[in-house]
């Protein structure tokens, strides 16, 4: 069984320890290399590739939109350890990865660029639907995958250096201040802590409001914000919004549990979250906050 898991401060020099054949470097960077170029890009995402507990291999994607083209993911990278070819392991992670880009609400493509000659990657995208789009610079091709369904009215996307600024000034009504944490505060908090995915609400192209989750253990994710600016409220927009982080986060097979805190005072957070289908389990660890979680059931399988 393939699974894939975010590289962090404690595993990404495992990479080290993958062995690659001197002829793959013709076709792509050493996962070290491409793990310090994503230093300098923090949006850029690596994964490691594992069977079991062994690890085999690496990937990376990141969305396109820093780059200038909206709703679109690229897959960069994709290298198995010369110890464990031709056993599916490629074909696996990329069949996870793409069930996880196609989870995002905003994504519309994704796109894949391939070195000449590489016949195995081309093999591999070709048997995912992905189509041949010519020619990417001298000596590489492209090739994509494009939703058939238009991008729906509330989408979450990424948050980066040139929209934060406006996430940070949405507001909301007095009374409500108290009950969420203030965007320059999770955007900070996200800032400090890579692990934590952060998504701006977007609304008919506006980006109006900020989610955030955590991965507080491999199998649970928490959410611990979700804001719409007091000038969109009552229109639905958080509803879609939260519906669109629960599909992103099930797409990821090892999590099993989604949970929510909310202030006990808040009138309308136990109906609202419950008809997503959390149930509520009592006081968060301080005793401040109402737990309540989903608890998944994912179908086993390769």
């Amino acid at each position: 069984m393939i699974t894939l898991k975010a590289t962090h401060k404690d595993n990404y020099s495992d990479v080290f320890a993958l062995q690659l054949l001197p002829e793959d470097l013709n076709f792509i960077a050493s996962p070290a290399e491409t793990l310090a170029e994503s230093a300098f890009f923090p949006y850029y995402r690596n994964l490691l590739i594992y069977h079991h507990q062994t690890l085999v291999g690496f990937i990376q994607y990141h969305p396109m939109e820093p780059e200038g083209t909206k709703h679109e993911y690229t897959i960069t990278q994709l290298a198995i350890d010369k110890r464990f070819r031709r056993q599916g392991f490629a074909r696996q992670a990329l069949k996870k990865l793409l069930t996880q880009l196609r989870a995002k609400s905003d994504c519309q493509v994704i796109s894949a660029v391939y070195v000449e000659g590489n016949e195995r990657m081309r093999s591999l995208l070709s048997g995912m639907s992905f189509e041949f789009k010519g020619r990417w610079g001298d000596t590489a091709y492209l090739m994509e995958w494009h939703r058939d369904t238009p991008l729906p009215e509330v989408y979450l996307s990424t948050v980066w250096q040139k929209n934060f600024e406006h996430l940070g000034d949405l507001t909301l009504h007095e009374p409500q201040q108290p009950l969420v944490a203030p965007n320059e505060w999770t955007l900070l908090e996200a800032a400090y802590n890579p692990g934590y995915e952060v998504r701006a609400i977007n609304y008919q192209d506006k980006q109006v409001g900020l989610l955030m989750w955590v991965p507080e253990k491999p199998h649970r994710i928490s959410i611990w914000r979700l804001m719409i600016d007091k000038a969109y409220q009552q229109q639905g927009i958080g509803r879609q919004a939260l519906q669109a982080a629960l599909e992103e986060i099930r797409s990821l097979p090892e999590v099993t549990e989604i949970a929510i805190c909310y202030v006990p005072d808040n009138p309308v957070a136990k109906d609202f979250y419950g008809s997503f289908g959390f149930v509520e389990t009592g006081f968060d660890e301080e005793e401040e906050e109402m737990l309540a979680e989903i608890r998944l059931h994912h179908c086993k399988g390769a």
